[in-house]
């Protein structure tokens, strides 16, 4: 009769284990109402411009929590994207989830009200089993490097924070390789970055390539992320656009009148920063136009009467176009406006990703010899 005991109570225990759920549990205390999206997608949906839905709903009181009853894990672990938005529009955020099977992952979202008046970045952190808690103490050290980067301005300091960024992906893909948060931030880096020069991200990034293991989706994605980087930047190496003037005239780069060093800008009508430039601008062209620079200006604007009026009220001293903004920025590889950069007389170009007094000093170098 015992034995009969023992084994029932086994099987129950069996049942239990095997039945087990996976669920979300989110809390961001700051925000009363919202709605909350729960992604997933592989290197090949990515690609694909695909994605699986796993939830979509409201939350109130700054909590949200729901359950995996159907959700088939392709492994243990399994690598989500969270999308938080307001009813009003004023908050929005994109950020990683890290579920693991039949465990619960708990997520806490804090510096709202900081990230909404631009005073840094969010800060997340993730408990309830194992994979959350490692990611969360990756991620939160992550983000701290990048903070920091971001206020640093003097170059060798930043490939410092780097090199400790490469040593938190080193450990933890150490520990996770087939961890598609980890490669989807290392990615996300790669992106922003110059791969025609040497950093600490992507000279680590092209370790990662050469002992490519291609049954890991994510290591294989990134190895063409970076093949794709590097073939942009070949091409982005030398000025070459076709763009209209304000009366439709098709202009290209050899219309550009003979010059030692040409600055080319890359902005909107709407976009607050690339207006706040144009005094700056306006200021190097008197002071540098003489000693062999020229500036043409071309605007992104998908609406080209918005740039038309802009021009016309507006009136620039220099070639001001308007452009296809998906050829330029697939082109010259760059995502954020203003993008400024600068051509010698042969057409190469020489320094680019400048922004404000980064301009100046750019030209200055150049020019005051």
């Amino acid at each position: 009769m015992k034995k009969i005991c023992y084994f029932c109570l086994a099987a129950c225990l069996i049942l239990t284990a095997c039945s087990k759920t996976s669920s979300f549990v989110m809390e961001i205390p700051e925000l009363t109402q919202g709605s909350i999206l729960l992604i997933h997608a592989t290197p090949s949906q990515i690609e694909a411009g695909l994605q699986d839905t796993l939830a979509f709903a409201e939350f109130d009181n700054g909590r949200f929590e729901t359950t995996f009853d159907t959700l088939t894990f392709p492994s243990d672990n399994m690598d989500c994207s969270v999308i938080i938005r307001t009813k009003d529009g004023k908050f929005a955020c994109n950020l990683p989830l890290p579920l693991s099977k039949g465990k619960t992952t708990k997520m806490k979202v804090e510096r709202v009200n900081q990230y909404m008046k631009g005073e840094g970045l969010l800060k997340s952190s993730y408990s309830g089993n194992k994979y959350a808690e490692s990611f969360s103490d990756f991620f939160v050290k992550l983000i701290t490097l990048t903070e920091t980067s971001h206020e640093q301005k003097d170059a060798s300091e930043q490939k410092k924070i780097q090199q400790q960024q490469v040593s938190l992906y080193k450990d933890f893909i150490e520990k996770y390789p087939s961890s598609g948060l980890a490669y989807s931030l290392l990615i996300g880096q790669v992106l922003q970055a110059n791969v025609s020069e040497s950093n600490p991200i992507t000279d680590y990034c092209s370790e990662l390539c050469l002992d490519i293991d291609y049954e890991n989706a994510w290591a294989e994605y990134l190895s063409n992320v970076m093949k794709d980087r590097r073939k942009k930047a070949l091409s982005s190496s030398v000025l070459s656009f076709s763009a209209l003037d304000i009366d439709e005239k098709t202009i290209t780069e050899r219309d550009i009148k003979p010059c030692e060093y040409v600055l080319v800008c890359f902005w909107a009508s709407w976009c607050k920063p690339c207006r706040e430039e144009l005094p700056l601008l306006k200021q190097l062209y008197k002071e540098y136009n003489s000693k062999g620079l020229e500036i043409v200006s071309i605007s992104v604007d998908t609406n080209p009467a918005e740039w038309l009026e802009f021009v016309k009220q507006n009136p620039l001293p220099w070639l001001s176009l308007i452009g296809n903004g998906m050829e330029l920025t697939s082109r010259y590889d760059f995502e954020m406006i203003p993008m400024n950069m600068i051509a010698d007389k042969e057409g190469r170009i020489i320094k680019r990703d400048l922004f404000k007094e980064d301009i100046r000093k750019a030209v200055s170098e150049l020019l005051d010899k």
